[in-house]
């Protein structure tokens, strides 16, 4: 077993040798982008497709009360349903692309998720719309909260660049 000599690195410069991580945490920071580009997607897709659907399509998959609370959304929420949707997209790609301004879009989509809870919380959403509407606003503030957490920590850690 060798010695490591800790003064091979000059006090405040970043130490880029295999020894601490940093081509693994490189390779994770790329796995989790691409999730994020995926998620990112998948929620622009169901925010367009929400958008873009006829009450006649609507009817059947929701009952009449469950379309009365759809066609009574503010336009607020869908504003901030857009937020959600692009924020999360935007920063998926700009953490692909290893920039900081990933946190800053990150937050944009935690916020649009955080006002659209606020909507389901004011106007009874959780119980009209039923679980279904609960588990994915709470897996959306899980992983909104899990890729700015992400994102700002590698920032802080110096693996995404102005």
């Amino acid at each position: 077993m060798t010695a490591v000599d800790i003064t091979a690195v000059p006090l405040g410069e970043k130490d880029t040798s295999p020894l601490n991580g940093s081509a693994l945490e490189q390779r994770m920071l790329g796995i989790m982008a691409a999730f994020a580009v995926t998620w990112g997607l998948l929620c622009l897709l169901a925010f367009t497709l929400g958008q873009i659907a006829s009450p006649e399509e609507l009817a059947l998959q929701y009952s009449p009360r469950q379309l009365a609370y759809l066609e009574a959304t503010p336009a607020w929420v869908a504003f901030s349903k857009a937020m959600t949707a692009i924020g999360l997209l935007c920063g998926a790609v700009y953490l692909l692309l290893r920039k900081k301004s990933a946190y800053h879009w990150f937050m944009i989509s935690l916020v649009g998720t955080l006002l659209t809870m606020v909507d389901s919380l004011l106007r009874d959403g959780f119980h009209v719309l039923g679980g279904m509407n609960s588990g994915v606003n709470l897996g959306m503030i899980i992983v909104g909260i899990f890729l700015f957490w992400a994102s700002y920590s590698a920032y802080y850690e110096g693996q995404l660049e102005a």
